[in-house]
């Protein structure tokens, strides 16, 4: 390993909501197939929220590694706005501010960005303490938030995207750069090749 510290952020597998384009925090439905991943990651363990997306993810891309699943990994809270699509939002005035302006505007009953992050950073930093290789696979709003964060390119987090089937691979030549909050040395997308033809859940 080239860097002393390195981090593979995952995507979770698509689920029903995911397809339908409705906003996901916390509702805990499953992926939508099993599938069989070519990959050539071979992680003893696999860090994660506690949804059970990212769980049965980690059961397709990894079958042998241990999941250690994270509340504070869980991606943000949508509060009113969950299960929602933009079509059904698009002219509440609240959810309007929200998307403008996500900082300064809360979800009603949800998190606020702020929450989120603190939350999250504070999951990752419990995990990421030391010189080794992490594999982590969570929501597509952790994964913007720390590319955002630590990504190479300087970028905010509506900027940030974090497709599904794809590793995001971040090195750090020290653990204090990190807990610093320096950015990487070392960063790279791979695709993830999937085989779909199994049974559906």
């Amino acid at each position: 390993m080239a860097n002393n510290i390195t981090v593979h952020l995952i995507r979770h597998e698509k689920t029903k909501a995911n397809t339908e384009r409705k906003y996901i925090g916390w509702t805990d439905e499953p992926i939508l197939k099993k599938v069989e991943a070519e990959i050539d990651l071979q992680p003893g363990i696999v860090y994660g929220s506690d949804l059970r997306r990212c769980r049965e993810t980690s059961q397709c891309y990894f079958p042998n590694a241990e999941f250690i699943a994270s509340r504070y990994l869980r991606e943000l809270h949508f509060g009113d706005f969950e299960m929602c699509t933009y079509e059904l939002l698009q002219h509440n005035e609240t959810y309007r501010a929200w998307i403008d302006d996500p900082l300064e505007n809360p979800i009603p009953n949800g998190e606020t960005f702020f929450q989120f992050k603190q939350r999250v950073l504070d999951g990752f930093h419990k995990i990421v303490n030391e010189k080794k290789e992490y594999t982590f696979i969570v929501h597509g709003g952790v994964i913007r938030l720390l590319l955002a964060i630590y990504g190479m390119k300087e970028q905010t987090f509506q900027q940030t995207v974090a497709n599904h089937r794809t590793i995001y691979t971040l090195g750090w030549d020290s653990v204090d750069e990190l807990i610093g909050g320096a950015r990487c040395t070392l960063y790279s997308e791979a695709h993830i090749t999937v085989n779909e033809n199994m049974q559906k859940n």
